[in-house]
């Protein structure tokens, strides 16, 4: 039975198996921007602790417009941190830059009598100029203009009189941070690519070693992430709620449109790594005769997206092969929205000078958390040095045994059984069996793919199963395409010039010879957004692929995200039950535990 004072661990839903470290500073990186927020903790030894986008904890997709030092964070604090310690908070900003000094200026327009007053015309797009871009710069201001009392608050309640600072860094700087320090290169050339930053959307670094060395950051209009979230708001769908990845998935059922083509294409010009494109003005009136063409039918959406994935991909790859003339390297590392592209990503090796590619669990403005709080902790160790190793993405919540115990006692459903040491054996029988299974294990993934320990996961032999997820569980789109989940040693058997894939961050091309064997994953243009999975990366998820290989044969699990659609994936045992019995899903694994309707 949970006890009647519930512990720290619980309330964090961390393992009591944790032991913070041993010295006193600690680094609490914090994701302040409008959208998907997040926080980290990096101890004094340069280890992170935790790190989490906000969006898992309030169950609010993208979290947008919400600080991430909520009120978790004073028992998150004195869960991982050691009596007396002190706190520095990374912001994932730079203070004093224009685009700071633009957000704090939408401050005037705070109050309903003013909006309410102005003349501005709304527009639909993600234009500079629309009421939309207005609303979300005057959030972003808000939300900037208070960041860090949270942590001042939680730092005073959890450990009164404790030293504590803000620091602050620029924000392409901490898309690098993160990328650059949890590679397993030990030189590479850098690249971040996303809306936009301090002052633009491109920012260029080289890493060696432990040191990351700014380039070149781009300033200026031109912007890949304001293009293609242009792109899903004209293909009907809508970016605020982070629906580009439906733009990709929807891409490979149209073709090239030679008009569309024609006019997106002279929107960007490139030369060597730099990207311009036109004026404001030219650029939003090819936006008003895209949508024109829409409207009468003269554009199907899908050619549209077919079209506007090309063309970024043409893009970021011109600006690639760019980078690589100027700084060569054998190792490119990406970090920024931009790299969320998985189909752009399952190019680069292929189609650049480059012949390694590293894109982190977390490439997106959530991740910057954790870069904040390591350049933070890079200033006060000059010569630390990160492990050159494939970093865990799995730093978040866990659900804690006393919990899923307590709700076992009291859940009244006698098909409920206990496996310890065994369930992967148990679970990967109902899965060739041809049931819908919800797959809860460990410390969840930091990053927006699910990775093994907060999955749905699935037999990809059945045709129909890609249907019956979207149909049963997903309530989705029928033309978005489920992951395959692959062991390693068996990733040549299945795609054209395999990758390892560790964070399903590229989309490879299977090998015509097995589209018969694994049909649900394998998308409408012959294509899987893959996940390599190895036993030292995820033990439990490994031996249940094996299981599952032992009995058919396909050394590949359908692995999906463990939410509805327009949902965050699960956080706590109340939201994977909630999902469980208000969708198709046969089966529950938690831990040891499974659950049968």
């Amino acid at each position: 039975m949970i006890p009647v004072s519930i512990s720290l661990f619980e309330i964090c839903g961390l393992s009591k198996s944790f032991t913070p470290a041993r010295m006193k500073r600690y680094y609490i990186g914090l994701s302040v921007s409008t959208h998907d927020a997040a926080l980290a903790i990096v101890d004094s030894q340069g280890q992170i602790v935790f790190a989490e986008a906000t969006e898992r904890y309030l169950q609010y997709k993208r979290a947008s417009n919400c600080e991430p030092d909520n009120e978790r964070l004073i028992a998150l604090l004195k869960q991982c941190c050691e009596p007396e310690a002190e706190f520095v908070a990374a912001v994932n900003w730079r203070k004093g830059t224009a685009f700071v000094s633009r957000l704090l200026a939408c401050l005037g327009l705070t109050s309903a009598k003013a909006i309410l007053n102005s003349s501005d015309g709304d527009i639909k797009f993600n234009t500079p100029n629309s009421l939309r871009t207005k609303m979300v710069n005057a959030c972003a201001a808000s939300m900037y203009d208070r960041v860090g009392v949270g942590f001042a608050y939680a730092t005073k309640l959890a450990f009164p009189g404790s030293h504590t600072e803000m620091r602050f860094f620029p924000h392409h700087h901490c898309h690098a941070a993160l990328a650059c320090f949890s590679s397993p290169y030990s030189e590479a050339s850098c690249l971040i690519a996303d809306g936009a930053g301090d002052y633009g959307s491109f920012a260029f670094y080289r890493y060696d070693g432990n040191q990351i060395t700014a380039v070149k950051e781009q300033k200026g209009f031109a912007s890949l992430g304001h293009f293609y979230a242009d792109m899903t708001w004209l293909c009907g769908f809508n970016p605020d709620k982070g629906e580009e990845w439906k733009v990709m998935g929807y891409a490979p059922y149209g073709q090239s449109d030679s008009a569309a083509y024609q006019l997106l294409q002279s929107i960007f010009q490139t030369s060597g790594y730099t990207a311009k494109n036109l004026p404001r003005k030219e650029y939003l009136a090819i936006i008003e005769q895209l949508q024109a063409r829409i409207v009468d039918g003269l554009l199907k959406p899908a050619d549209l997206a077919y079209t506007a994935q090309q063309v970024f991909s043409e893009v970021l790859l011109d600006v690639i092969k760019g980078f690589h003339q100027a700084y060569p390297s054998e190792n490119l590392i990406m970090a920024g929205g931009c790299s969320l592209n998985s189909t752009t990503n399952g190019l680069i090796v292929q189609q650049s000078p480059f012949n390694n590619l590293f894109v982190p669990s977390a490439p997106a403005d959530d991740g910057t958390a954790v870069g904040a709080a390591l350049l933070a902790f890079r200033q006060d160790h000059p010569d630390w040095r990160p492990k050159r190793l494939v970093h865990s993405a799995y730093l978040g919540s866990e659900m804690p045994t006393e919990r899923v115990k307590e709700w076992v006692r009291v859940s009244n459903n006698p098909k409920i059984y206990h496996f310890p040491g065994t369930v992967h054996l148990e679970t990967a029988k109902l899965i060739e069996q041809g049931n819908l299974v919800g797959w809860v294990q460990g410390r969840a993934e930091f990053g927006p793919r699910s990775l093994g320990n907060r999955s749905i996961l699935a037999d990809p032999r059945p045709a129909e199963m890609k249907d019956k997820i979207n149909s049963l569980v997903k309530f989705r789109e029928e033309f978005r395409p489920f992951a395959p989940s692959i062991l390693h040693e068996h990733g040549p058997d299945y795609f054209e010039n395999y990758q390892e894939s560790p964070y399903m961050e590229r989309t490879l091309t299977f090998k015509q010879s097995v589209y018969d064997k694994v049909p649900a994953v394998v998308h409408v243009n012959g294509t899987g957004r893959l996940q390599t999975v190895k036993q030292e990366w995820n033990e439990k998820f490994y031996d249940l692929i094996l299981a599952f290989y032992v009995l058919t044969g396909v050394p590949i699990l359908l692995n999906t995200s463990f939410n509805v659609m327009g949902k965050p994936i699960i956080h706590s045992i109340e939201d994977a039950v909630s999902v469980f019995y208000t969708t198709g899903l046969d089966v529950l694994v938690i831990d040891d535990y499974l659950i049968k309707k």
